[in-house]
């Protein structure tokens, strides 16, 4: 099997395990992941740990399980989540006889960028995507970092900036790179104004009820 044929059958099982579990992109969060990892047996274990490690796969004894770095923001969490499920259903057997190490990046390449199709592709549809970039009229070579806050307001779906960009250079919209030193939290603030949650009045609020 190619690379290219291996990421798309990665795409398929996303596309399967969404409609097994009547995902839906919209209503995705930590909730909804909760209960796919309880219908496959997966254990979840937070931990804090390095900044390094995002999550870890681990099936020893038949007790599958993942390792959570706790201090992970929602969506990167969401994220790493999904991608250590592309390991369960894919790399068991490869694991426990010890071919491959989760999270060693450089040594299995393939392996794991297979995972981020995968978990790309389960938590929001590449046509998805695409249908919300061409609602926003977004053409290649000619997207703007106030287009990428737009389209991230109005996608529905629980992705980070960073996931944005690299959709968007996947499908030609950006260079690789482009849009790489752009601060888009402060960008969003700066045209939308700062979240409630965030503001120290609302901040001193939560801390006097707590």
């Amino acid at each position: 099997m190619s690379r290219s044929e291996y990421y798309d059958a990665m795409k398929l099982l996303a596309a399967e395990k969404r409609q097994k579990y009547s995902i839906a992109t919209a209503s995705l969060g930590l909730k909804r992941l909760r209960e796919v990892y309880k219908a496959e047996g997966v254990a979840i274990d937070l931990w804090k740990t390095s900044y390094k490690i995002r999550a870890m796969y681990m099936c020893d004894g038949g007790d599958p399980s993942v390792l959570v770095n706790r201090n992970l923001p929602i969506e990167p969490r969401l994220f790493a989540m999904v991608h250590e499920l592309k390991h369960h259903y894919c790399d068991q057997t490869a694991l426990k006889n010890g071919q491959i190490r989760c999270g060693d990046y450089n040594a299995n390449e393939v392996i794991e960028k297979a995972a981020e199709v995968f978990a790309a592709e389960f938590i929001y549809p590449a046509q998805e995507f695409l249908d919300c970039a061409s609602s926003l009229g977004l053409k290649a070579c000619n997207v703007t970092p106030e287009d990428v806050v737009q389209l991230k307001r109005v996608c529905n779906a629980p992705v980070s900036y960073k996931f944005l960009q690299k959709r968007l250079e996947w499908f030609g919209f950006i260079e690789r790179g482009q849009l790489a030193k752009i601060q888009f939290q402060k960008l969003e603030e700066e045209i939308y104004g700062v979240p409630i949650y965030r503001q120290p009045w609302f901040k001193a609020r939560r801390h006097r009820r707590n």
